[in-house]
């Protein structure tokens, strides 16, 4: 069962950083831009900031806990320093090379 909700987690992460890179790259992110402080900014910006910051902090603390309770992983140390310095793209390539491969156990 824990093995799904990594795996839920992980797509949910997926999504999220596909939709804001193509925000990003069409220009829609821009309309989410404010200056002037947080009580004047747009609603799309006091809703998405918060769940990007949520998703990207728990994913990244899953897939940690992951890396070190998985045993059969060689190099943990190294895997973990990449994971901690290039934190957002490491933990993306670590949950669809890993995670997602691993068989759930009966």
């Amino acid at each position: 069962m824990k093995l799904y909700m990594k795996k839920f987690a992980g797509y949910w992460y997926s999504f999220v950083v596909i939709a804001l890179l193509v925000a990003f790259f069409t220009g829609t992110l821009e309309q989410c831009l404010y200056t002037g402080g947080w009580s004047k900014a747009p609603l799309c910006a006091k809703i998405g900031i918060p769940i990007v910051f949520v998703t990207f902090i728990g994913f990244w603390i899953l897939m940690l806990e992951d890396l070190f309770e998985n045993e059969t992983i060689k190099y943990r140390i190294l895997i973990a320093l990449g994971m901690f310095f290039l934190h957002w793209i490491a933990i993306l390539v670590y949950f669809w090379l890993v995670v997602f491969r691993r068989k759930e156990d009966s």
